[in-house]
């Protein structure tokens, strides 16, 4: 599923956030949506979603105007997968992922031997299906925004929509993490994420959107878009990117140049 977004402005009040803001973003991608402190990033998202409705423009999915959308509509394409943080509820991990066949049922009803089972296979595909009976804050953080990702699996949206999902999680369950959602863009997901980590859209990200000042600062595949200009105008800083050899081959790394103290 596509997604074509045309001249979107924003604003809280008198405050303006996002100003003809253009994009898109095809079937099968993963964007990385860069951009410091304010920038406009949550609000961007939360036009995406619907929750909040822009003063002018247009969102459209797959050539349809999102606000032609019911609510349960735009569930059934689009899903959001939010910061992991401390549960209030110990659930346990399955009970948590089949939350997610909710906007599939009827008010009364319950989730039956199918919502079962895809919550199973969206563990499975996650490689996290030996968690199913455990309590969502018993496992480790990681685990747990792979638990929130798989609840968004089985809503069966084409487009997924993540707000920071490595942030709070150490190096080694930010790379699985981030893996996990590239493989998925594999199987025909959309997939929208923001980062404050430039090197998570240079290793991970087939498109970088940057937004400054409510403006895009750049919007292209990450080998052209992602450069030492581009971070000096989003933070400030001075940076290489610097080609580094490997027993896999080379690769590309961003090295901060200048003196931060």
């Amino acid at each position: 599923m596509e997604i074509e977004v045309q001249n979107l402005t924003f604003s809280y009040g008198k405050q303006p956030v996002l100003q003809d803001v253009s994009f898109s973003v095809q079937k099968g991608t993963l964007t990385a949506v860069l951009g410091a402190n304010g920038a406009g990033k949550s609000t961007l998202f939360r036009c995406l979603l619907g929750f909040l409705t822009p003063q002018a423009g247009e969102i459209r999915l797959s050539g349809r105007p999102l606000s032609a959308y019911s609510r349960r509509e735009t569930a059934e394409k689009i899903a959001y997968i939010p910061q992991s943080s401390e549960p209030i509820f110990n659930y346990t991990v399955i009970d948590t992922v089949l939350m997610g066949t909710t906007g599939t049922m009827n008010v009364l009803q319950r989730p039956g031997r199918r919502q079962q089972e895809a919550a199973m296979q969206a563990l499975q595909r996650l490689g996290i299906e030996a968690l199913a009976q455990r309590g969502i804050g018993t496992i480790s953080g990681g685990e747990r925004q792979l638990a929130l990702i798989a609840r968004a699996l089985v809503q069966n949206a084409e487009i997924l929509i993540m707000d920071e999902p490595t942030a709070n999680l150490d190096f080694g369950n930010q790379q699985r993490v981030l893996a996990q959602i590239r493989a998925l863009t594999a199987r025909g997901y959309t997939v929208l994420l923001s980062t404050h980590n430039p090197e998570h859209a240079l290793h991970y990200a087939h498109r970088v959107l940057a937004l400054q000042g409510g403006h895009i600062a750049a919007d292209g595949p990450t080998e052209t878009a992602l450069t030492p200009q581009l971070l000096q105008t989003l933070y400030g800083i001075q940076a290489i990117l610097a080609e580094v050899p490997t027993d896999r081959g080379t690769v590309r790394s961003l090295i901060v140049t200048e003196d931060m103290e």
